[in-house]
């Protein structure tokens, strides 16, 4: 019955974070060269982008967003979870801009985190 247990509050805590979007890490932008990686190279390692826009002089930037939440542990605790409910909060926006032949002209990055609600704990204990 313990291991019944065990694996219930393991699939709970499985289930606390989720993340949407391409998490561009600064070791990938790193393997792009201004004025010689093109928009092929980019999409060819990271794969389609969030967004995409065309501008009136015929440049390109495409938009790489990620987001992560994770629950903190003691939102799961029966009856008093909910008082502590929230959890950390990661983003990250990467933009890549390119000239009209489809040359990259920019990269840029940007990140942020958060905590949401009430914590008991102190954040990244439990990682």
């Amino acid at each position: 019955m313990k291991r019944v247990h065990a694996l219930v509050v393991t699939c709970i805590m499985l289930g606390a974070c989720v993340s949407t979007g391409v998490d561009v890490k600064p070791e990938q932008m790193s393997h792009f060269m201004l004025g010689f990686s093109t928009l092929d190279d980019v999409t060819g390692q990271l794969g389609k982008p969030t967004s995409q826009a065309t501008l009136g002089n015929g440049s390109t930037i495409l938009v790489y967003s990620f987001a992560t939440s994770m629950s903190r542990p003691e939102s799961f605790i029966p009856f008093i979870g909910p008082l502590f409910s929230g959890g950390e909060i990661r983003s990250s926006t990467v933009l890549f801009e390119f000239d009209e032949n489809g040359v990259l002209r920019s990269q840029r990055r940007t990140t942020s985190s958060g905590v949401s609600g009430w914590g008991v704990l102190p954040p990244g204990v439990l990682q």
